[in-house]
């Protein structure tokens, strides 16, 4: 019994220090550092496609808050014309299917829908290369040059299994912004019509804030970590 209580009292010394540690390191917006080697970023270069790859669905049939940003990004990329198609990749387990509702969304955001190709089976990171090889509208191929949009904590795992498949001509696109000035493409640029708005000075970076939105980043980084060993385990990798 006594060897028990030791060995818990050690178990919540410990556990106490790391939770300490946790939570002011994040919340002091102190660098991660293990989720580095997770993030792959290019330049983007003219290709026959930008492929949007879906990040999951919220309530009500939304994109969760880093399918919003893979998808303003693959908006602004078409902007600057660097591909002429856009494909949305996403299965799901609803009524609709991600690539579709990605599909829709950019289309609120001004891409035309005449450029847009969806493929709507893909249900794993791994699957998504896959299934565009499938897509007959287009006509995708192993050598075929591709911009494919992801979150960056997303992006080594994506390359990978692009590359696992024999993809040549991949560039990982995790952010962009385009360089027109309309503001009808360009969210930043856009200013209220209402005359006697005024900015407030409230900003969302105290010390819970940060802690709260780094804490999701801290998680999905060790995600990455263990999908891709899995991902390798059984030969997806």
């Amino acid at each position: 019994m006594k060897k028990i209580k030791k060995i818990l009292k050690v178990y919540l010394i410990v556990v106490g220090i790391l939770g300490h540690v946790y939570v002011l390191w994040l919340g002091l917006n102190l660098p991660l550092g293990f989720d580095r080697w997770l993030h792959v970023s290019h330049a983007p270069q003219k290709a026959e496609a930008i492929v949007c790859v879906c990040g999951g669905l919220m309530g009500n049939n939304l994109p969760t808050q880093r399918g919003m940003q893979r998808i303003y990004t693959t908006v602004q990329l078409h902007a600057d014309g660097w591909a002429p198609w856009v494909i949305f990749t996403g299965g799901g387990s609803g009524s609709l299917s991600e690539g579709e509702v990605y599909a829709e969304v950019a289309g609120w955001l001004g891409l035309p829908g005449d450029v847009v190709l969806v493929e709507a089976f893909s249900g794993s990171t791994a699957e998504h290369p896959k299934n565009l090889l499938k897509l007959d509208e287009m006509g995708i191929e192993r050598s075929s040059s591709l911009l494919v949009v992801t979150s960056s904590v997303h992006s080594r795992r994506t390359l990978m299994c692009f590359k696992k498949q024999g993809f040549s001509d991949v560039r990982m696109i995790t952010g962009y912004r385009a360089k027109k000035k309309s503001e009808k493409v360009v969210r930043s640029l856009r200013e209220s019509r209402i005359k006697t708005y005024k900015p407030s000075q409230k900003k969302y970076n105290d010390f819970f804030f940060r802690l709260m939105q780094r804490s999701g980043h801290f998680w999905n980084a060790v995600r990455e970590y263990v999908a891709i060993v899995w991902y390798w385990v059984n030969g997806e990798l």
